[in-house]
């Protein structure tokens, strides 16, 4: 399954299908370049945006992928800042040691 659309349908699957996201994207694809899966979500909440009218709940998906977009790449930010490895989604692992938002969440 495409990545995009895995994201599309984990936003709108249930009230708190976004909560593990991140960690279901690192689990499948560990050798994604990191800023893909930025480019992911962001383009999953875009596609949302684009099939849903504003004051749909659908719209609530497009708004929790724009978060978890700004939160991942903030976190690869502070990654490439302390020195840690950052080229790919596997990396997020040891970084959860650290800061285990995603990992928790």
């Amino acid at each position: 399954m495409d990545k995009v659309h895995f994201a599309i349908e984990r936003l709108l699957d249930t009230p708190n299908g976004w909560r593990p996201l991140v960690r279901d994207m690192v689990s499948r694809w560990p050798d994604a370049r990191a800023s893909e899966l930025v480019y992911v979500l962001v383009s999953a909440a875009t596609e949302i945006e684009a099939m849903f009218a504003e004051g749909s709940p659908a719209r609530d998906g497009a708004a929790h992928g724009w978060r978890l977009a700004a939160l991942l790449g903030v976190d690869f930010y502070a990654m490439d800042a302390v020195g840690l490895p950052h080229a790919t989604a596997a990396d997020m692992r040891g970084y959860w040691k650290i800061d285990p938002y995603f990992r928790d969440l």
